[in-house]
């Protein structure tokens, strides 16, 4: 079933969860300061010939496409980036292109991303690779918890925690969901997130992570960086 979306000064505004997909200051700004930076991803994926990233919410797929701009300019030749992400709640190729368009920087990327492969699906394909980019998609259509469980451990370098607020959706940030968050981490792996909840602080730090507070985006005082142990 396709999620309902409301617009709120130009940003998508989701029906179930009564909250924003992205900052109202600047989405794509939003992304590359809380996970791009916030993880020191285009440093660390220098070091690797393959780099792990997890999500919790796909949400706008706007995270996945400052990623993949990101990784075109600065990328080792010869690596591959993996990009994993899980949505409980997806929303569809015709909404994602409509909620893209704000952002002509990403078009190409964009039109990479949503055109259908072997498929008439109004969603996004689970699995979708580009070879000449070097990365793969892995979209994970389950609640949160439910695809973490059946995870490798120490799989990924880098999370992205991007679950709507804590207090609209307590279910992306309970501590189980964290713990496995944790558990699917890899030594020296991080984690970053826009929220600075003490309970998610502290289910990160009981799981293993080390977490710092820093200036969180824009209006936003505090947000989360964490490296795990």
């Amino acid at each position: 079933m396709t999620e309902q979306l409301r617009w709120s000064d130009e940003v998508p505004w989701s029906v179930r969860f009564e909250d924003i997909y992205y900052s109202q200051s600047d989405g794509l700004a939003e992304s590359r300061y809380v996970f791009l930076q916030g993880n020191r991803v285009a440093e660390k994926w220098q070091k690797k010939h393959i780099f792990r990233i997890s999500e919790t919410g796909f949400g706008t797929g706007l995270n996945f496409l400052a990623t993949w701009q990101l990784w075109r300019k600065t990328r080792v030749h010869g690596s591959w980036l993996h990009f994993e992400s899980t949505e409980g709640f997806p929303l569809n190729r015709k909404q994602l292109k409509l909620i893209h368009q704000e952002w002509t920087e990403l078009k190409e990327l964009s039109e990479l991303l949503l055109a259908p492969k072997n498929t008439t699906s109004e969603f996004l394909n689970d699995w979708q690779e580009w070879p000449e980019e070097r990365i793969t998609l892995r979209l994970h259509y389950s609640e949160v918890l439910q695809t973490l469980q059946v995870m490798p451990s120490k799989k990924f370098d880098t999370w992205f925690l991007d679950g709507f607020s804590p207090k609209k959706n307590p279910g992306m940030w309970t501590e189980d969901v964290l713990r496995e968050v944790a558990r699917t981490t890899c030594s020296g792996g991080t984690c970053a997130t826009y929220t600075a909840a003490s309970h998610v602080r502290k289910s990160l730090e009981d799981s293993g992570f080390v977490m710092h507070k820093v200036k969180g985006f824009a209006q936003k005082r505090d947000m989360l960086h964490g490296c795990k142990l």
